[in-house]
C-alpha cells in the first residue's frame, strides 16, 4: 500500500509540474478580455448571475478533487469557461473543445441547485451539458468556433494552451455558404440563441462574416496576405480572421499550410493539448490595409462536437430546435 501511495503522489507531482509548465501563473485579463461594444455590460450580466459563495465552494471542491491542479490553473480554466458561457449567450449551441475547461464545467454541475439558478438567471433557460460520444473531430465546426471566439475575445498564451491553439482548421463550407446566401433573419434563426437579447451583437457578427466572405471573393486568386512582425497577440489574431475566411473558402485542402506560410512564426509553435497530443496556434497579418478591424451544420440544431485531444462535449440551451 505504501508503494501505491508513493506512486500516486509521484504521478500527481509529475502532472502538477507538467501543467505548471504549460499554463503561466499570470493574472487573467479584466472583463474577460472582451472586444465588443458594450462588452463590459455582457460580462457584468454573467458575473451577477454567478454567486460568489457558489464559486468559492466550487473552486474549493475542484482543487480538493484535483490535487494536480494549482489554484491559478483553475482560475484560468474557469476564465475560459466564462468566455464559453458568453458565447452560449449569443449562439444557439457551442461545441466544447477543451478537456480542462470541460472539467471545471463538470464540477459546476455537481452543485445542481446553484448551477440551475445561474443558468436560469443568465440564459432564462437551462444550459445543458450533453456528453458527445463521438470523439471524431469535426474541423469545420472548430474553425467557426475559433472565428467567433476571436471576434469576441483577446487571445492569450494561456488561452491557446487551454483550447489547443486557434485557426488550425478551416471553417465549414456549409457554414460559409449559409452566411453568404441566407438572409440576416434566417441566420439569426439558425445559428443564434432565440432570446431577443444582444441583437446588435448578433447582427454585427453576421455582417462581419458576410463582409469577409465578400472581400475574400473580390481578391480571389491573389496572394494578399504576408507575415509581418507581431505587435501583440491580440492584433495578430484580429488580423488573422479575414485570412481564415479566405483560405477556408479557396484553400480548404491546404489550409494549414497556407496559414502557416502567412503567419508570424512565434504563433505556429506546438501547443500541447490536454491529452498529450499537439496542435498549433495560427495567425497571419493582412498585407494591405483592410477595412475590417475588428448548409446547415450542427451549430444550428443540436450542438456540435469537436476534437480536443480525444474528448469533446456539446452544449445546448433552450431553443435548440430550429
Amino acid at each position: 500500500m505504501g508503494m501505491v501511495n508513493f506512486m500516486s503522489k509521484l504521478k500527481s507531482y509529475f502532472f502538477a509540474n507538467k501543467r505548471t509548465r504549460r499554463i503561466m501563473n499570470v493574472p487573467v485579463p479584466v472583463q474577460l478580455g472582451i472586444y465588443i461594444e458594450r462588452g463590459e455590460e455582457l460580462v457584468e450580466e454573467l458575473n451577477q448571475a454567478l454567486s460568489p459563495h457558489f464559486l468559492e465552494r466550487m473552486k474549493y471542491r475542484f482543487l480538493q478533487e484535483h490535487p494536480n491542479w494549482q489554484p491559478y490553473e483553475f482560475d484560468w480554466a474557469f476564465f475560459e469557461l466564462k468566455r464559453y458561457f458568453v458565447m452560449n449567450k449569443i449562439l444557439k449551441s457551442v461545441p466544447m473543445f477543451s478537456k480542462e475547461v470541460d472539467e471545471v464545467w463538470h464540477e459546476m454541475l455537481m452543485f445542481t441547485r446553484d448551477y440551475e439558478q445561474f443558468s436560469k438567471q443568465f440564459y432564462q433557460d437551462m444550459l445543458h451539458h450533453t456528453p458527445n460520444l463521438d470523439s471524431k473531430p469535426i474541423p469545420g465546426e472548430r474553425g467557426f468556433f475559433d472565428w467567433v471566439y476571436l471576434s469576441l475575445f483577446e487571445s492569450t498564451p494561456n488561452s491557446r494552451v487551454l483550447w489547443g491553439g486557434f485557426l488550425k482548421y478551416p471553417i465549414s463550407q456549409n457554414i460559409l455558404e449559409d452566411f453568404k446566401t441566407l438572409s440576416e433573419e434566417e441566420l439569426l434563426n439558425h445559428y443564434f440563441r432565440h432570446n431577443g437579447e444582444w441583437m446588435d451583437l448578433k447582427r454585427s457578427l453576421i455582417k462581419k462574416m458576410k463582409l469577409q466572405i465578400e472581400e475574400s471573393e473580390q481578391i480571389k486568386g491573389e496572394k494578399p496576405f504576408a507575415t509581418k512582425k507581431t505587435q501583440s497577440e491580440a492584433e495578430v489574431y484580429q488580423y488573422a480572421l479575414l485570412p481564415a475566411v479566405y483560405f477556408s473558402l479557396f484553400y480548404e485542402n491546404e489550409y494549414e499550410k497556407v496559414m502557416h506560410d502567412a503567419m508570424p512564426s512565434e504563433y505556429y509553435k506546438a501547443t500541447q493539448y490536454n491529452s498529450g497530443s499537439f496542435c498549433s496556434g495560427f495567425a497571419c497579418y493582412v498585407d494591405s490595409d483592410s477595412k475590417y478591424s475588428g448548409h446547415h451544420g450542427d451549430w444550428g440544431d443540436s450542438g456540435g462536437s469537436g476534437d480536443s485531444g480525444g474528448s469533446s462535449c456539446s452544449s445546448c440551451g433552450g431553443g435548440c430546435s430550429s
